[in-house]
């Protein structure tokens, strides 16, 4: 296996523990996660007699998550799907978006900030929040990042920012 592929495998995992943790919080503070399909009403149609209910079915949670929900259209016109979409939280009637960008050594995360600012502001049908962490930016491009808070953009967090957002928030 070459260097950079053990490399971006490296990055992968701890992105994907940063993405563990927001799961972790959203659900400690009483949020339910529900599959894109369950959400969106797009399961399978389950076979019915007269005599027998679909009881695997349960009732919409008032307070819910979905990972990798598609949230419109991008700047480029193409699907855009962010990593949590929070629906039940108060002051978020359109729900709230999270994105995580965790970079942890050199990389291109913060390549595609401006991207995602934009994306943010001209195409998310809701608020959304950016939790950028890892201590592996480029210098200057947090502070950019933050610089772009506005509109849809409400924040950017580091990690620790966020767990204390949404201890008061969520």
């Amino acid at each position: 296996m070459t260097h950079e592929r053990l490399r971006t495998m490296r990055a992968e995992s701890t992105g994907s523990v940063a993405e563990s943790t927001i799961r972790g919080v959203l659900t400690g503070r009483g949020y339910v996660e529900l599959g894109v399909q369950e959400l969106l009403g797009t399961d399978p149609p389950t076979q019915q007699t007269a005599m027998f209910h679909d009881f695997t079915k349960r009732p919409r949670p008032a307070r819910l998550f979905v990972a990798q929900y598609p949230i419109g259209l991008s700047i480029y016109g193409l699907p855009l799907f962010t990593d949590f979409w929070v629906q039940g939280a108060s002051g978020f009637p359109n729900g709230l978006a999270i994105e995580v960008k965790w970079q942890q050594s050199q990389g291109s995360v913060d390549e595609k900030f401006p991207y995602l600012a934009l994306n943010i502001l001209q195409c998310y049908p809701c608020s959304a929040l950016v939790i950028a962490d890892g201590g592996g930016q480029r210098l200057g491009a947090l502070h950019w990042l933050r610089g772009q808070v506005a509109g849809n953009l409400l924040a950017v967090f580091s990690l620790a920012e966020f767990l204390a957002w949404a201890n008061r928030n969520l």
